[in-house]
C-alpha cells in the first residue's frame, strides 16, 4: 500500500502563492503603502517617543519584508537580491574593519558589534 503524505507549505511557499495571485502592479503599490506605514512608526519612535520604537513597528517590518519578498518573486529576481544582500553585507563589514574598529568580525567580538551606538 502506498501512503500519500501531504506536507504543509513553507512560509516561502505561502508568500509565493500570494505573489502569484496578485498582479505586480498591485503588489508594488502595496509595498509603497507598507513602507510609508513603517516610516511613520520609525519616525514616531525616533522623534516623538524618545527613541523607543512602538510595538506596532514590528508588524510593519513584517509587512515590508513580506511585500519585498513578493515583488522579488514576481519579477524572478530572488538570486539577484540574494547577491546584492551578500555584497552589501560584506561591503559594510569591510568598511567596519577598515575603520580600525576592534570589534570587527576578524576579532570575533560580535557582542560589541551589536552594542555600537549611532552618533
Amino acid at each position: 500500500m502506498i501512503e500519500i503524505m501531504s506536507t504543509e507549505p513553507t512560509l516561502w511557499d505561502k508568500i509565493r502563492m500570494i505573489a502569484e495571485y496578485y498582479s505586480k502592479d498591485s503588489q508594488s503599490k502595496k509595498l509603497l503603502e507598507e513602507m510609508v506605514e513603517l516610516g511613520v512608526e520609525i519616525n514616531f519612535g525616533l522623534f516623538e517617543n524618545g527613541g523607543n520604537l512602538p510595538d506596532n513597528t514590528w508588524s510593519e517590518v513584517a509587512d515590508v519584508v513580506i511585500m519585498c519578498a513578493q515583488i522579488t518573486m514576481q519579477h524572478d529576481k530572488e538570486d539577484k537580491v540574494r547577491e546584492w544582500i551578500n555584497y552589501k553585507v560584506d561591503r559594510q563589514l569591510r568598511r567596519m574593519e577598515n575603520q580600525g574598529k576592534e570589534n570587527s568580525v576578524a576579532t570575533g567580538n560580535y557582542e560589541q558589534i551589536y552594542r555600537c551606538e549611532i552618533n
